[in-house]
């Protein structure tokens, strides 16, 4: 009766032994299933990004002064009434800048995420921003012999000494153009952001900081 008993016990230790390992070995297929699915989600998404024309916002003539929006994918992460955010990313994805535009005071905070914050500044309110599109990554910088028939000609060699430098025209679209003034050796001295819109005119020393903000004549 005894031995009987013993048996017994052993037979139902061992069964539950066996039903304990099959449950653990179930949640761990779980887990590994889970896994493989996030893995794999995030290999899907890998890559597209969706880049945004934002050359049109009231604050770009500003962050472009110290990123080169050309460089990165543009994405407006966050847009009401009070505040805009835009992330800067780069060619694999990585969060590099962010700019922090509130509407109501014009104040424009433009962070490197991986050092702080590299502009704080006010911007001069323009007219109503458009809405925003989806358009393809800008096209490689096309090099400008003379930008004596551009309209902001006249306001730029007001500022700049032109005959010492030579124009590079890195964008030009329907909202604005963009121009890199080059020394002898190549070096870049200045920058122009001409917004088409609004008929405004940024010339930035890029050793110095902006030297001229206005209406280009």
């Amino acid at each position: 009766m005894k031995k009987t008993l013993i048996t017994a016990v052993s037979a139902l230790l061992i069964s539950a032994g066996g039903a304990q390992a099959a449950t653990f070995a179930h949640a761990d297929q779980n887990t590994d299933a889970k896994s493989s699915y996030a893995h794999g989600q995030q290999n899907s998404n890998y890559g597209q990004q969706v880049n945004q024309d934002i050359t049109g916002l009231e604050e770009y003539a500003s962050f472009a002064s110290v990123i080169d929006s050309t460089s990165f994918t543009a994405r407006v992460t966050e847009e009401n009434v009070s505040k805009r955010v835009i992330l800067f990313s780069d060619n694999y994805g990585r969060a590099q800048y962010k700019s922090v535009f509130v509407k109501k005071t014009g104040l424009l905070k433009v962070i490197n995420l991986k050092g702080g914050i590299v502009l704080e500044t006010t911007v001069k309110a323009t007219a109503a921003t458009p809405s925003l599109e989806v358009k393809p990554v800008a096209k490689p910088a096309q090099t400008a012999s003379t930008i004596s028939s551009l309209t902001e000609d006249k306001t730029l060699s007001a500022h700049v000494n032109l005959s010492a430098l030579t124009p590079v025209v890195v964008s030009d679209n329907y909202n604005n153009r963009t121009i890199l003034l080059k020394d002898a050796n190549g070096r870049e001295q200045f920058r122009s952001i001409y917004v088409k819109r609004t008929n405004m005119l940024k010339i930035i020393n890029l050793k110095g900081g902006q030297i001229f903000y206005g209406a280009a004549q």
